[in-house]
């Protein structure tokens, strides 16, 4: 459409209408998105001011004259947990550290006992040393897309109500309830996994702490883990077989076993090395199903099943036990 405009006066010269050509609207402007980056495994201050505005929605500009236009608010996007707690942490003063800063390079100073030396008119004076307090129980919460951990345990749900007061007391800034333990002091770590599912932490290879057998002999023997209280048990077990009669001589005998371990009894002196035999495999059951001899320490020779210990010159002495 053309405009017609009035002028004062005849400087113009000329009395045709003006035409102005139709103003051309402004092209609706989109924000160019950034590319979202990566997500650190640290909560950093940066991230944590940042992470508020991520939740609000995208701001457009819908156009209009060079003078004017309108800003349109797009939906909000969905809220992050996580990222609310990390901002409710901060904002009740908790300390937050950058990856890296807990740890120390620098040596550690002498804490033992020392001595102060004397001089020729006086003695040494021994210097305790700094007692140093208990070290704080470390603890890390892991926070998932769908869930947190502690530390390797199992995920636990966000919206789970048994987890309610858990999550409260960290946007408190406060330590859990169900983390505390009497008078220790517990170091808190919380991790961002907020674009990680919860991973299940590696099971950890334990030792093996079952039975074996030893292999080369006809008859395997069974090599059992035999705790102290089994041993005791064992022992006593092995005096009652004995019958040792404190009216007549006694005699105390060392034997040392084939596993290195020792076995110390009081025996009749009448007793034999075949209820000796019989001793060790009562109080040492893995050897039950092992032949094996028993010998003289000096000189080393192996001892008579028939003789006695009186007989055999074993009074308050020691013996071997060799496997066959």
């Amino acid at each position: 459409m053309s405009r017609y405009y009035e002028t004062e006066g005849d400087d113009l010269g000329d009395d045709s209408p003006s035409i102005v050509a139709p103003e051309t609207p402004s092209p609706v402007v989109t924000p160019n998105r950034p590319q979202p980056k990566k997500s650190s495994n640290f909560a950093t201050i940066n991230t944590l001011t940042t992470s508020s505005d991520e939740e609000e929605g995208q701001a457009y500009y819908a156009g209009g004259s060079e003078h004017s236009g309108q800003q349109v608010l797009g939906p909000p996007k969905k809220k992050d947990i996580v990222a609310d707690m990390f901002k409710s942490v901060q904002e009740h003063g908790v300390e937050v550290l950058e990856p890296g800063a807990a740890s120390s390079s620098g040596g550690q100073a002498f804490k033992g006992t020392g001595y102060k030396l004397g001089q020729d008119n006086t003695s040494s004076e021994v210097v305790p040393g700094f007692q140093e307090p208990p070290r704080p129980q470390e603890v890390t919460l892991r926070l998932w897309q769908n869930g947190f951990s502690i530390d390797d345990g199992a995920l636990r749900e966000y919206g789970d109500p048994s987890n309610k007061d858990f999550l409260d007391s960290i946007r408190r800034g406060e330590i859990p309830q169900e983390l505390r333990q009497g008078n220790t002091e517990i170091h808190l770590a919380m991790e961002d996994h907020r674009m990680e599912q919860y991973q299940k932490p590696k099971t950890k290879v334990k030792p093996f702490q079952g039975q074996g057998y030893t292999l080369g002999s006809p008859a395997p023997a069974v090599v059992g883990a035999c705790t102290n209280e089994d041993k005791s048990a064992n022992e006593a077990r092995a005096k009652e077989i004995l019958k040792m009669d404190a009216t007549r001589p006694t005699t105390s005998l060392q034997i040392r076993l084939a596993d290195g371990s020792r076995l110390v009894g009081q025996f009749n002196q009448d007793h034999t090395i075949a209820q000796i035999r019989q001793y060790i495999t009562a109080a040492r059951p893995q050897y039950e199903m092992q032949t094996f001899n028993l010998l003289s320490t000096y000189p080393s020779k192996i001892l008579d099943d028939s003789q006695t210990l009186k007989e055999a010159g074993l009074l308050n002495a020691a013996i071997m036990q060799k496997l066959t």
